[in-house]
């Protein structure tokens, strides 16, 4: 490259140029302005073209199209800044063969200091550039022929070093350049395996089977790399050979990581197997919706074969008439949109019939972003929407009857008592609670009284109009909301209907059951304005109705809140009773007809309060067995009769039997035997001397454990009598099954025994009884002579009554234990 020519004053420019016209470098030059005003020959003769066509621009017409921009590009910006350049670029040749030659321009100056433009030489580079690109060229093929392989490339010599690798082999064995250069076959960094995941041998490894042999080697090879992963190789080991030596020199392995192949077949068996099998139908389509398959669950839930359904559209399935154009519209759109939708549809199977599914269809896309297929999932969810719909149901319902439950009807009466409000109307809200039905529960069975329960419902229903609601509260309790009526008479009426549907008897289970309800009203507007008060009214009117004599139907007054209020106030004091010591017990004395001597004494429960006074039984007790208290207060009586008896004999009085009633709680508790057994043990007293006295009633209700609680209760020693004989079943069979010693016959037989032939006729039959089962006999309630007389002529060997004395306290009564005889006359009851 020429140096740059100086300009002296005294050395004109044709100097200079004369002799560059002898140079065989390709010389030019440019003005200040950057316009090119000389070339050479050595540039004409390469161009072909006269100084005049190449001046200024011109020389530009011989740059190669591509190389343009760069060309003036670069000459533009140094001559901007005066700066020396180089660049390549292509100039056409005479021949029109484009050259590349390598330009290098210098600005001049005058020997004063003035820029006086550019001088350039160049210098015709095509051989060099060629030799240069060809070996490039060899260079980058084998570097790209390498990199670009999706497989690993490991050159090694006979010894096993690494002579060669890719990025391709480090990035598969997980190691950098570095440690693959330094990697022997056996190196530890590295884990062999077979297919199935067991060590592999090292010489079973292909790059040592192929210097080994001579021969190629390939195999599925597992590697367990130093990071931790696994991946899969398909390893494929060349040996390589000179024509002199028969023995390998080295070998080429290639490594095709087969990971994901391996993974995504493992995945698409897993697929497969899920199409097959799945419980959800499924189907594919095309882009056109055509279906290209569908499984086994397809076919199960939508009545078509496989056959049935290729080529065809989902559209097969949709003619259920439950959903309009616009909602498959709107199901398209979303899924054009979102590639997904999910719902729930109803779909028509092949039979015709319809069924709800639960749907999802998503879109597939191709590498392009365009929708190639479609994939539905579905699913049949009749039994699933009708769990739900029960679900539904049962939150709101009673599960035993259907009727509408505590919820629903505190919904329905809030609605009702709106609409009246607004309108100006008239509710009736009826308390029912079924009569006696604890009575049979108890002793058919739980399975007799919930079919009872379902029949009573049955029967309600059949009594209201449709806009009415019949709710069962739980237990034996309904409630009857009665919309729009126009007067107290209307809600009367209904109360009559159910009293006389419920007079026919139920049969269930081959029992014939007689059964009532005892009902209580309250009234919209009269009795209250909102449920609670509604409800509380008709509860408490209810119970007036039970009081009343039952089956029957009482309408709610204040006067019944104050009753209410005065029964709370009694309850609260009864449960503090107890514990203050306000019982006491009063003894009867029972009585032999024939000698007149006492024979027995019957415990009678008093209640002396601190605040109510004297509280009458007929009042307490019922309360008492209603709120659950008669067991603690049972037990007591037990305790204390016990306990008194004792007393006596132990003060040298005869030995008589004390008996106790059992309440019908009592007896049905698990620890009867057990609280009987330690009520004798802690007064030590034997058990002969105390007598249970138990209903008919409860007998025959107590369900089939009954004989077994008698038997175990006979093993105590204590007696046995059925109180009140004559007013309940009266049956010889029972009487002959369980252990029964006395029989007391009902005082309201006794009462009128002179005068009523039914009434004589009933404790003749009784006396009669007794006798041929050989068990004792004993009227209560005997209160006058001819009464006794009767009863002595007809057989009855003993009696109780005001006739010989009132119940005592046990002071009194130990003064007639004194005695031993009581005369028949009768005596004053001191309280």
């Amino acid at each position: 490259m020429a140096a740059p020519p100086t300009s002296e004053p005294n050395d004109p420019w044709d100097a200079a140029k004369a002799a560059f016209e002898h140079f065989p470098t390709l010389i030019w030059r440019a003005g200040p302005d950057g316009q090119c005003t000389y070339f050479n020959q050595s540039w004409l003769r390469f161009t072909g073209r006269t100084q005049e066509e190449e001046a200024g621009e011109g020389w530009t017409l011989g740059v190669h199209p591509e190389d343009f921009e760069h060309c003036t590009g670069t000459y533009l910006s140094h001559l901007a800044v005066r700066t020396p350049f180089e660049m390549e670029y292509r100039l056409r040749r005479h021949d029109g063969v484009y050259r590349w030659i390598i330009d290098t321009g210098w600005p001049i100056y005058t020997p004063s200091g003035r820029y006086s433009g550019y001088i350039g030489s160049c210098i015709d580079i095509t051989d060099r550039r060629l030799a240069e690109a060809a070996a490039q060229e060899r260079e980058m093929r084998l570097s790209t022929l390498l990199s670009s392989m999706g497989e690993g490339v490991i050159m090694r010599d006979e010894r096993g070093k690494v002579l060669m690798h890719n990025a391709t082999a480090a990035e598969i064995l997980g190691m950098t350049d570095a440690e693959l250069e330094n990697w022997t076959i056996c190196g530890n960094q590295i884990v062999y395996l077979n297919e199935d995941g067991t060590p592999a041998d090292l010489e079973s490894i292909p790059p040592v089977k192929a210097l080994s042999s001579g021969q190629a080697q390939a195999r599925l090879l597992g590697i367990d790399r130093a990071d931790g992963q696994r991946r899969w190789l398909w390893v494929n080991s060349v040996p390589l050979f000179e024509e002199e030596i028969g023995r390998p020199l080295g070998v080429v392995t290639t490594l095709a990581d087969i990971t994901a192949h391996r993974s995504n077949e493992e995945q698409l068996r897993l697929a497969l197997t899920v199409f097959r099998h799945s419980v959800e139908a499924i189907i594919v389509t095309d882009a056109q919706q055509r279906i290209l398959s569908v499984n086994k669950a397809f076919s199960e839930v939508t009545g078509y074969n496989v056959a049935d359904a290729i080529g065809r559209t989902p559209r097969m399935l949709i003619h259920s008439g439950k959903h309009d154009a616009s909602f498959y519209a709107d199901m398209w759109q979303d899924i054009q949109a979102h590639g997904f939708w999910q719902g729930e549809v109803t779909d028509r199977r092949k039979d015709g019939s319809l069924y709800p599914a639960a749907l999802s269809i998503s879109a597939v896309r191709d590498h392009n972003g365009r929708i190639s297929h479609y994939v539905a999932v579905f699913s049949d969810i009749t039994e699933r929407k009708a769990t739900e719909a029960r679900i539904a149901f049962l939150a709101q319902h009673d599960p035993l009857t259907g009727l509408p439950n505590r919820t629903l009807l505190h919904d329905r009466l809030d609605q009702a008592l709106a609409t009246a409000a607004r309108m100006h109307g008239r509710i009736a809200l009826m308390f029912l609670d079924l009569d006696r039905f604890k009575t049979i529960n108890d002793s058919l069975g739980h399975m007799v009284g919930d079919r009872l329960l379902q029949g009573v419902a049955e029967r309600l229903s059949g009594c209201v109009r449709d806009s009415d609601t019949v709710s069962r509260q739980g237990g034996d309790e309904f409630l009857i909301v009665l919309t729009n009526i126009h007067a107290p008479g209307d809600a009367a009426r209904v109360a009559e209907k159910i009293l006389a549907r419920l007079e026919a008897p139920f049969e269930v289970d081959g029992h014939l059951l007689g059964t009532s309800f005892s009902i209580g009203i309250a009234l919209y507007p009269e009795d209250g304005a909102s449920v609670e008060t509604l409800m509380k009214n008709a509860d408490t009117a209810m119970y007036h109705a039970k009081e009343s004599g039952r089956n029957t139907y009482r309408f709610f007054d204040e006067l019944m809140n104050a009753n209410a209020l005065e029964r709370l106030q009694l309850e609260n004091v009864l449960r503090r009773a107890l514990e203050r010591q306000e019982f006491q017990l009063y003894y009867q004395p029972q009585v032999d007809l024939a000698s007149g001597r006492i024979i027995g004494m019957e415990a009678l429960l008093r209640w002396f309060s601190s605040e109510l006074g004297s509280v009458s039984p007929a009042h307490f007790i019922p309360l008492a067995e209603e709120c659950g208290l008669i067991v603690p207060i049972g037990e007591w009586v037990l305790e204390e009769a016990c306990r008194q008896a004792r007393t006596w004999q132990d003060r040298g009085f005869p030995a008589v039997p004390v008996a106790v009633n059992l309440s019908a709680m009592q007896f049905r508790r698990d620890d009867i035997v057990a609280t009987v057994r330690k009520a004798l043990a802690n007064s030590a007293l034997d058990g002969q001397w105390l007598e249970l006295e138990l209903t008919e009633s409860l007998l025959m209700q107590s369900g089939s454990n009954v004989e077994a609680t008698l038997a175990a209760l006979k093993t105590l020693g204590v007696r046995m009598s059925i109180d009140d004989f004559g007013t309940g079943y009266s049956s010889l069979a029972y009487l002959k099954r369980f252990p029964v010693d006395r029989l007391k016959i009902d005082q309201s037989f006794v009462r009128d025994v002179t005068d009523d032939p039914d009434d004589a006729a009933i404790v003749r039959a009784i006396i009669q009884m007794g006798r041929s089962l050989r068990l004792e006999v004993i009227a209560e309630g005997t209160e006058s002579p001819e009464q006794m007389d009767f009863l002595r002529d007809e057989g009855c060997t003993a009696a109780q009554g005001y006739l010989f004395s009132p119940p005592l306290p046990a002071d009194a009564i130990s003064e007639l234990l004194r005695i031993g005889v009581l005369p028949a006359a009768p005596i004053q009851d001191p309280h």
